[in-house]
C-alpha cells in the first residue's frame, strides 16, 4: 500500500513522538508512524508545528505543503538531499549531455500527450484528436507539440469555463501542487539537485527538474477531477479526496501500480538512463484506468 499522505485542515498542535507524527485538536490525538508518511499538507494557519517535527520529517524524508491565504499551496518544504546518494547523482546529473535532455523531454511529452488522450477516452469523450500529436513530438520536442495537444485537450476536457477561470481550475491547480510536493518529496530522497532541469531551466524556480518529471502524470490529476466531480469550490471534502491521488492506478512497463510508487520507478530509472546514456530506459505512468489501489 502507499504511504500516506496527511491533510491537517483544522486548528492543531503538531509534534513528533515515539518515531510517529502526533496532531493535537480539539477534535482528539492522531498518531501516525513517521515512517508511513508521504507528504504532509499544513492547510490551515492555526497550526502550530515545532522545528523538531520538521527536522525529523526532512531526517525522514517526508515533504510539507504549506497553503497560503486562499488555501491553496503557495509553499514546499523539502529535505536537503540524501546524503552519500547526493554527490554522486548530482555528478552524473551535471553531465546530462544536451542531446540526452532532448531525447528525454521527448518520451516524456509524448507520454503525457498519449496520457491526456487516454483521459478523453476514460471520460466519455474522443481522444485521437489529441493522440495524434504524440508521433510528431520530435526531440526536444522542437515543435512544440505539447502545447499544441493541450490546447486541443482542454478544449474537450472542461465543460464550462476555461483551464485559467473556470470551474475545474481550483481543483486542478490543487492536486497538481499535491502531486509536485511528491515528486519534489522522491527527486530530494533520490539524491537529484531538483533545481537543475531536463528541459525546465528557469533560474527562478527552484524545481526545475520536478516540473520536468511531474508532466507524464499531471492527467491522472485531471482524470480524478473529473470522475469524482470534484470541479466548483473547494471544500475540505474535495481536497482530501485530491490528496488521494498518490494511491490511483497506472501502469508502469506494462505492470499495475500506484501513483506513488510509478513516481518512485520514474526516478530511479531516470538515474539508469542518465548512467547509461539511453533515454528508453526511463520508465513513464501510463493510464489506463480509474482506480484506487485500495479497490478491488
Amino acid at each position: 500500500m502507499p504511504k500516506r499522505t496527511i491533510c491537517i485542515q483544522n486548528p492543531a498542535k503538531v509534534s513528533v513522538r515515539h518515531s510517529a507524527l502526533l496532531v493535537e485538536s480539539d477534535r482528539g490525538r492522531a498518531s501516525v508512524p513517521l515512517e508511513d508518511i508521504w507528504v504532509v499538507i499544513l492547510e490551515t494557519h492555526y497550526a502550530q508545528i515545532s522545528t523538531t517535527a520538521l527536522s525529523c520529517l526532512a531526517d525522514c524524508g517526508v515533504g510539507v505543503m504549506l497553503c497560503g491565504n486562499d488555501h491553496m499551496p503557495n509553499g514546499l518544504f523539502l529535505p536537503l538531499g540524501a546524503h552519500s546518494r547526493h554527490a554522486a547523482i548530482v555528478e552524473d546529473q551535471l553531465a546530462i549531455s544536451k542531446p540526452l535532455k532532448k531525447q528525454l523531454w521527448q518520451r516524456i511529452v509524448r507520454q503525457k500527450i498519449e496520457n491526456q488522450a487516454n483521459v478523453l477516452d476514460l471520460i466519455g469523450q474522443e481522444g485521437l484528436s489529441v493522440r495524434k500529436f504524440a508521433s510528431e513530438v520530435l526531440s526536444g520536442d522542437t515543435s512544440n507539440r505539447e502545447s499544441a495537444a493541450a490546447s486541443v485537450y482542454f478544449r474537450r476536457y472542461i465543460f464550462e469555463g476555461k483551464r485559467r477561470e473556470g470551474p475545474s481550475t481550483a481543483p486542478l491547480d490543487y492536486g497538481y501542487a499535491v502531486l509536485r510536493a511528491g515528486v519534489g518529496r522522491a527527486a530530494v530522497a533520490g539524491g537529484w539537485l531538483v533545481s537543475r532541469g531536463i528541459h525546465h531551466s528557469s533560474s527562478l524556480n527552484a524545481f526545475n527538474l520536478v516540473d520536468d518529471l511531474i508532466e507524464p502524470f499531471r492527467p491522472i490529476v485531471d482524470l480524478l477531477v473529473a470522475k469524482e466531480r470534484l470541479e466548483g469550490e473547494l471544500t475540505p471534502e474535495k481536497k482530501a479526496m485530491l490528496a488521494s491521488v498518490f494511491s490511483l492506478i497506472v501502469r508502469v512497463d506494462d505492470k499495475e501500480t500506484t501513483v506513488q510508487n510509478a513516481i518512485e520507478l520514474e526516478l530511479s530509472s531516470l538515474k539508469q538512463a542518465v548512467k547509461d546514456r539511453d533515454p528508453g530506459v526511463l520508465l513513464l505512468p501510463a493510464i489506463t484506468t480509474f482506480r484506487n489501489a485500495g479497490c478491488e
